[in-house]
């Protein structure tokens, strides 16, 4: 998972820059793709974990990845439409929501995952998500 995340950032990482330097074109609009293909396979990999380990959580955290994604699907339509300056209102609210994303709720769940985990040892540690 931490992997992915790189990745993503990374990926997010590089559109910010290229819109910022004024780089657009059919590079930058392959890489929103790449984006918007790497969060889909992300996140049904960390959704299918979240139902196995029957997180309470899981709903919560569906709606947040649907929301990330249409967000991405948001900037791949407006890149053609809308200025430069557009654009890169649009990638920076979806950096901030991606990194608040990793550093809440992913954490949140590791977090939850870690302390009820069959195979602690210390197994009367829980932890009661308030949703």
């Amino acid at each position: 998972m931490d992997r992915d995340h790189d990745d993503l950032s990374e990926i997010l990482g590089e559109i910010q820059f290229r819109v910022a330097a004024g780089l657009g074109g059919a590079k930058t609009s392959e890489m929103v793709r790449q984006l918007a293909h790497h969060m889909q396979l992300h996140f049904a990999l960390e959704e299918g974990m979240m139902e196995a380990s029957r997180f309470p959580g899981i709903a919560i955290h569906q709606l947040q990845h649907k929301l990330l994604i249409d967000q991405v699907d948001m900037l791949a339509t407006q890149r053609g439409r809308n200025p430069l300056r557009r654009n890169a209102e649009l990638l920076n609210f979806l950096a901030s929501s991606h990194i608040k994303h990793i550093g809440y709720a992913d954490m949140h769940y590791g977090i939850w995952l870690y302390a009820n985990s069959p195979c602690r040892t210390d197994a009367a540690l829980t932890v009661k998500i308030d949703l």
